[in-house]
């Protein structure tokens, strides 16, 4: 199998060079593994987190090899799998991203590449959001070596390196903090299928732009996804946003097929984010798209679709 290798570097431990407590390279590699599960996941689903146990080829893409450690020293020699030969299908699914990982990426290159963009203050977004924002703070889980700092170097390219201390962890813990919150929205478009079984699916709006979707498991079966694929949908559910304010995924909480009257939400929902002076300000802007909320007060509620619909009148 192909591989790309690593130096995985700890600075300022506590311990004398080339000694390493037990908990402290328990809790990195966690956080290492962690953060690369979360940034594949969102990468190839369009969420960090995951429901139920690991798809085999997540499996896979996060087999990594802990080399023999070199006498003496801090650092750990890394080798892990390509997303060619790990994720392949997952290629084929990706139809409308204009940027998405090579063949020769590696979940810890997707890793990196989601600490390099958080650290980023007018970052888009795109290849972190809760889960992996989370994931990344795992690397100062207490493990008695307060001033840890971690260097990642990849030996055959000087794509997929970063370095991430305390400082940096708290500049991503108020990244988290000012997150979009997700909303309730319907959306109209046309349903393309990434995977049946898995009930996701891409909605492309009116406007031409796709975002992901996933049907939330306790209100409908991926049944529901089957007389829908290649047509028009209308879709009701909790629209998840990326830090720049675009939506990135559709959590349907109810779904059926599209109706003339449904114009009126073939727009997506975004949200503006405007900075000054350290605080984000948010304002959200639908400009056909319509906010559930101001129809019904509650979400979730038990109003059909049509009832909603007939409202608008």
């Amino acid at each position: 199998m192909n591989t790309r290798r690593y130096q995985f570097r700890l600075r300022g431990l506590r311990e004398n060079k080339g000694r390493i407590k037990v908990a402290t390279l328990q809790c990195s590699l966690d956080a290492l593994v962690k953060t690369a599960e979360c940034a594949t996941r969102l990468m190839f689903t369009g969420e960090g987190s995951g429901r139920g146990p690991r798809p085999r080829w997540l499996n896979a893409a996060l087999d990594f090899t802990l080399n023999e450690q070199k006498l003496g020293s801090n650092i750990l020699e890394i080798e892990a799998p390509q997303l060619g030969e790990t994720a392949y299908a997952q290629f084929a699914q990706q139809n409308f991203r204009h940027e998405q990982p090579t063949m020769q990426d590696t979940a810890v290159d997707l890793a990196a590449l989601s600490i390099q963009e958080a650290q980023e203050s007018t970052s888009s977004g795109d290849h972190f959001d809760r889960a992996v924002l989370s994931a990344i703070l795992r690397f100062r889980q207490p493990t008695g070596n307060a001033n840890i700092c971690y260097h990642l170097i990849p030996q055959e390219s000087d794509y997929g390196e970063f370095t991430l201390d305390a400082s940096v962890c708290n500049q991503i813990e108020e990244r988290l903090k000012s997150l979009p919150p997700s909303k309730a929205f319907i959306i109209s478009g046309w349903l393309e299928e990434i995977k049946h079984d898995s009930g996701r699916f891409f909605l492309e709006s009116g406007d031409g732009r796709k975002m992901f979707g996933r049907l939330q498991s306790d209100k409908l079966d991926v049944g529901v996804l089957r007389p829908l694929w290649g047509k028009r949908a209308t879709v009701q559910g909790m629209v998840h946003f990326k830090a720049n304010g675009q939506p990135r995924l559709i959590e349907a909480h109810r779904l059926r097929p599209y109706q003339d009257r449904d114009a009126v939400f073939e727009e997506l929902p975004f949200t503006e984010i405007s900075r000054s002076r350290g605080l984000t300000r948010i304002q959200e802007k639908q400009a056909r798209a319509f906010n559930v909320l101001s129809l019904c007060g509650t979400w979730p509620g038990n109003e059909p679709v049509e009832e909603l619909l007939a409202q608008l009148d």
